[in-house]
């Protein structure tokens, strides 16, 4: 994960623009403020003060805004949670178990079940789930015959 081109374009751009505004204004400020001071010196500081502040600027800024986007963000409800969930799972047993399997691939696949010899039930179901996930899995002289999911 990184920071691609453009991003960065638009965050240089954005300091650049920010430091000079700082000087310009820091520069003013400084002139009311030391009036016996020679220009030299009020836009060494200004520039020095825009050196510091103006990334201060933009990061506090971008920080703000992410803050806000992140806390604006729709979450999801822990029923949309456990249902996406399942369908993963769904996904992922439809991609992983094989009509025609051996029993013994499919016990490494998905671990032991306490079952009969030619059905195999698994709770695949979230702890703290009110919706249950039981996949049934039939078998027929040792070999994968059918799979669903039992509510």
């Amino acid at each position: 994960m990184g920071v691609d081109i453009p991003t960065l374009l638009v965050i240089f751009l954005l300091l650049f623009l920010f430091g000079l505004l700082t000087f310009r204004i820091a520069r003013r400020l400084f002139r009311r403020i030391m009036k016996g001071t020679s220009e030299n010196k009020i836009n060494l500081l200004s520039r020095v003060f825009a050196f510091i502040l103006a990334p201060i600027i933009v990061i506090g800024g971008l920080a703000l805004f992410i803050y806000v986007s992140i806390q604006t963000a729709p979450k999801e409800s822990e029923e949309e949670m456990v249902h996406n969930h399942y369908q993963m799972m769904e996904e992922d047993i439809a991609k992983d178990l094989r009509i025609g399997m051996s029993k013994g691939d499919v016990t490494e696949l998905l671990g032991e079940s306490d079952t009969t010899q030619s059905v195999m039930t698994y709770d695949l179901s979230l702890p703290e789930a009110r919706e249950k996930y039981l996949l049934e899995i039939k078998f027929n002289n040792g070999a994968l015959t059918s799979f669903e999911r039992k509510r």
